[in-house]
């Protein structure tokens, strides 16, 4: 065999072999078809176990479901088949299964279903009933299988919008569909109203069919504008809220109970009550003083038990607080995006009906067109037989005289004698009048003799007067739409009466969930940052107890209300913002279970803190220069001193802010000293070649923060600013260890020199 070598582009042929595997996963696995709302895995085992176990039939294994279904018709994973399986059997995602499960299926809570061979399955009677009781009228819309061995559907013949009643959920490849189940009396009644009027109002089928009805119920918290975005162009975005109780569990206590989950909790109970968990020791929901999971067989009830005097509004704060924190109210994300004559389309509400009518109208022609046919058949059949009645010695004659089938055949048909041997003259001259069809002929070869009795003529009579019936009603369906939609709207109100349900989802326009802020009762404490740069915060009688001591061991410590703000300023020239509340939450969190003092400080001086660049934006290169608290420097000012002997201040509510900014400007890098100072304060400097200078504060300028600074004193270019204290006359400070008090030091005007201190 020669060799035949194609010289093909590399990006074209991956481009064009991405695309067909693209299409191939969108089409084939991922998306349902708009006619039936089926992906091609739920056709195959539907299809797969109406033949191998109907509703009538035992339950059987669901390995041998999937084995029958993936060696016929679905050429994948046998996990893929037993999931999809899976998925038409729960009922807390489907309203109504499409299978009839036996056996460990799994739960709501997300407990997986057991293997394969445990459990067993047979298709539910409502699909038989609604789906598959008409497919035998399409057998020839039938494909072959992927090895050409069998045929299989391309739909199921549903009486009713299933894509609609069932949803659907898939991940293709760049795109997805998220399809919301629906009530089925609902959606029967808007897709009649549709048949009656496809100019009906889209605000008309949602006074019908008013939204998704979920199998786990609880709450869509929408407007009717959402709903009608979703509805009008297939896409948009609606919460779903979880449906609370609120119970008295006696001795005066409460329990809020999750009755109904909602629908997007499904495998997340557990993951739910640990965020309950969670928020609880974080302080967010103080009154709650137990959470448990105590659902039955009826039903989930996810209960937290509040403590013994909680008011109704604390309780309904905590309900919000479980819906905007943990979950209990989520967002479904809405995207109907399915196969429309093999290509995917996002589709509203009235694309869909439109779609679904047309194919139902096509499916009642199909089905009443071969109907008509069986029974103008039956017909032919009853009348030839009656007829071989009234002449029946004439046809026993012929059969007896006739050496061969055909030639009693014959004669019957085209009063063909030739072959026929008569005893009687006359027989032969009216034999040559018979014209039976050949059905008809063929009828009266097979038909018994018990067929003479009385009671059986009758039989055929009557059953001739209904199959005459059946003709004149299918052909008036088939001669009139009018007649053909009445008759559609029949059959799914029959439907409706058998099988729907009452809604289980309530829809209301409930709003935004506001949770109010727990108002935080104003204590003393005080705020301590050590030399390593932990920072921690402590009772205000603690610290007053040990001052001496944490004067010695911290570098920072100051009294303030644990409501106030703490602010960091660095050798960056920035100022950081810390919330005392915010270091006393993840103090509280990081020392759940040590003995604290009860209100959620840490009360020991040996604690070791929490490294103060978890509250600020530093990289730890930086040196911080000053702390303290905001709100006690509102009113005050603060001094700045560089190493160069230049200073100025600023007014402290220059620093009122809620987060980081620049404390200084950009180009006085050499910032070595911040402090509050009063007007009648001193400063002391200290050089490095042993120069000292003590200046009355008021003396110095106030400026804005991005101002530079004046000349505080006159040092030379080999010179720099070593030490910096703020005080009184009465104050001192050290150096070297050694303690000098201010009046030592030789006050000066601003821009001096300063003199020597021998000390």
């Amino acid at each position: 065999m020669s060799e035949k070598i194609l010289n093909v582009d590399y990006e074209s042929e991956m481009g064009q072999s991405y695309v067909d595997y693209s299409m191939s996963v969108i089409t084939e696995r991922a998306l349902p078809d708009v006619r039936d709302g089926l992906k091609p895995v739920q056709r195959r085992i539907l299809y797969s176990l109406n033949g191998l176990a109907g509703s009538d039939k035992p339950h059987r294994k669901c390995a041998r479901i999937v084995g029958d279904t993936m060696g016929k018709y679905h050429p994948h994973g046998d996990s893929s088949i037993y999931e999809g399986l899976v998925n038409m059997a729960q009922n807390w995602k489907l309203p109504i299964p499409l299978v009839d499960p036996h056996g460990n299926f799994g739960s709501v809570d997300g407990s997986g279903a057991a293997a394969m061979r445990y459990t067993e399955a047979r298709i539910s009677k409502y699909t038989e009933d609604v789906c598959m009781k008409d497919l035998s009228f399409f057998k020839d819309q039938f494909i072959p299988n992927f090895d050409g061995t069998e045929t299989e559907p391309t739909f199921l013949p549903f009486q009713v919008p299933n894509i609609l009643v069932s949803g659907s959920t898939g991940i293709a490849v760049g795109m997805a569909t998220n399809i919301p189940t629906h009530n089925l009396g609902e959606v029967i009644d808007a897709t009649v109203m549709y048949l009656n009027d496809p100019e009906v109002p889209l605000e008309d089928l949602l006074e019908v069919m008013k939204g998704p009805d979920f199998a786990t119920g609880g709450i869509i918290n929408a407007s009717n504008e959402d709903l009608m975005q979703v509805y009008e162009t297939g896409l948009g975005r609606i919460k779903v809220r979880g449906k609370v109780e609120i119970r008295d569990i006696g001795h005066g206590r409460k329990s809020i109970c999750v009755t109904e989950i909602p629908f997007t909790m499904i495998g997340g109970t557990a993951k739910f009550l640990d965020t309950v968990a969670e928020l609880t020791r974080n302080r967010e929901l103080p009154a709650v003083v137990d959470i448990a999971d105590r659902g039955d067989k009826n039903g989930e009830c996810l209960c937290i038990d509040v403590k013994k005097g909680t008011t109704d509004e604390e309780i309904r704060n905590i309900i919000n607080i479980l819906y905007k924190k943990a979950g209990l109210e989520d967002t479904f994300g809405v995207n109907i995006n399915c196969i429309y004559d093999g290509k995917p389309e996002v589709m509203g509400l009235k694309r869909i009906l439109s779609i679904y009518t047309d194919f139902k109208y096509g499916l009642y022609n199909t089905k009443y067109t071969k109907l008509l046919e069986n029974q103008m058949e039956v017909r032919e059949i009853k009348t030839g037989l009656l007829t071989a009645v009234d002449c029946i010695d004439l046809i026993i004659e012929i059969l007896r005289g006739s050496k061969k089938v055909a030639d009693a055949k014959a004669c019957l048909m085209h009063g063909d004698t030739s072959n026929i041997t008569f005893r009687f003259k006359g027989s032969e001259a009216d034999a040559k009048f018979l014209c039976f069809t050949e059905k008809q002929a063929d009828a009266i070869l097979a038909m018994r003799l018990q067929k003479l009795i009385g009671l059986e003529v009758n039989a055929l009579k009557k059953e001739l007067e209904d199959a005459e019936k059946l003709i004149k009603k299918y052909s008036k369906l088939l001669e009139s739409k009018s007649n053909m939609k009445k008759q559609m709207i029949a059959d799914m109100l029959e439907i409706k009466e058998k099988y729907a349900l009452p809604r289980k989802t309530v829809i209301a326009d409930c709003g935004e969930v506001v949770v109010k802020k727990a108002q935080a009762v104003e204590t003393e404490v005080a705020v301590l940052l050590d030399r390593f740069y932990y920072i921690k915060v402590v009772d205000a009688n603690l610290y007053d107890k040990n001052k001496a001591q944490i004067d010695k061991d911290y570098r920072f410590s100051f009294k303030c209300k644990n409501t106030e703000r703490v602010g960091v300023f660095a050798d960056n020239n920035q100022m950081y913002m810390i919330k005392v509340a915010d270091i006393i939450k993840l103090q509280a969190k990081k020392n759940t279970g040590k003995k604290g003092n009860g209100s959620g400080l840490i009360g020991r001086l040996s604690d070791k803190g929490i490294q103060i660049f978890e509250f600020c934006n530093m990289n730890g290169n930086e040196n911080i220069l000053y702390m303290c608290c905001i709100e006690q420097i509102i009113d005050k000012n603060l001094l700045f001193v560089t190493k160069h002997g230049q200073a100025k201040l600023v007014p402290g509510n220059n620093y009122d802010v809620l987060r980081k900014m620049i404390a200084a400007s950009k180009q006085e890098e050499d910032i070595i000293f911040i402090h509050d100072a009063e007007m009648e304060d001193f400063i002391v400097v200290k050089s490095m070649l042993g120069y000292y200078a003590r200046i009355q504060i008021s003396e110095i300028p106030v400026k804005g923060k991005g101002a530079g600074c004046i000349r505080l004193v006159n040092i030379t270019d080999d010179d720099e600013i070593e030490e910096v204290a703020v005080g009184s006359t009465k104050d001192s400070f050290f150096v070297d260890n050694t303690e000098i008090l201010f009046t030592r030091i030789k006050a000066c005007k601003r821009g001096s020199k300063g003199t020597k201190l021998r000390l």
